[in-house]
């Protein structure tokens, strides 16, 4: 049957461009479903847990991502010990980082806080001093290094929060998790919206590949006379 088609190589080229509209479609519906979980689960996790950075460290304590916390030591009994700029991140429109400070304890014991988006002419010099007694946010897992630009020790900039990149970089260990805040960031911060990443319109983009490879398929068949339309 296929030796007599008229359009044989339209058949093969067209159904292969079909199977990868077919594959983006199934991606995107996946997206759309991971999503949704991480919302639920950023929904679900609203009750704040009251710890301490030494918790963090405790392996017994099975702590999720998301989970709400405050932090029960006084963020005047932390001490600063390196901050940096997370690259590329926008908040309204405009460009600018993140700020990603690593703090200590008395006990040598470490972590990670993005405190928030600053705009992209703030520097160390001008950075505001975090105002209030407590640091309250939500635990993240951290970034996974893949392709990309690498980051690069001793530098101000971050291109990803990658947890065995820094621990080399300054010598430290840091517990399973980092804090995002997500109120009280600060005069000149502003808080990250952890919903954003995953309010994209996968589902959207799942129908619109769906119709394509519906639509091609139908030109195929119509242009080799396997389907016809009869009035």
């Amino acid at each position: 049957m296929l030796e007599k088609l008229p359009h044989k190589n339209l058949f093969y080229l067209g159904f292969i461009v079909v199977f990868i509209f077919i594959g983006l479609s199934y991606w995107q519906l996946s997206r759309h479903q991971q999503d949704k979980l991480i919302m639920d689960s950023i929904e679900s996790k609203d009750l704040i847990n009251e710890i301490y950075i030494s918790d963090l460290y405790d392996k017994n304590n099975n702590f999720e991502e998301f989970t709400k916390v405050q932090l029960n030591e006084n963020t005047e009994n932390l001490n600063l010990v390196r901050t940096w700029y997370l690259r590329s991140r926008v908040h309204n429109g405009e460009n600018g980082y993140h700020l990603v400070s690593l703090y200590k304890t008395n006990l040598e014991q470490h972590l990670l806080i993005n405190k928030g988006w600053v705009p992209l002419e703030i520097n160390t010099d001008n950075i505001p001093e975090y105002e209030f007694p407590f640091f309250r946010g939500r635990l993240l897992s951290y970034d996974i290094q893949g392709v990309g630009q690498d980051d690069i020790p001793d530098s101000e900039y971050l291109f990803r929060i990658d947890k065995s990149f820094i621990e080399s970089d300054t010598g430290v260990v840091l517990p399973d998790f980092y804090i995002v805040l997500v109120d009280n960031c600060g005069s000149g911060v502003a808080c990250v919206n952890l919903e954003e990443p995953y309010d994209a319109p996968h589902l959207s983009y799942a129908f619109q590949w769906a119709f394509f490879a519906l639509c091609l398929t139908i030109v195929v068949l119509r242009k080799n006379n396997i389907i016809t339309w009869k009035k």
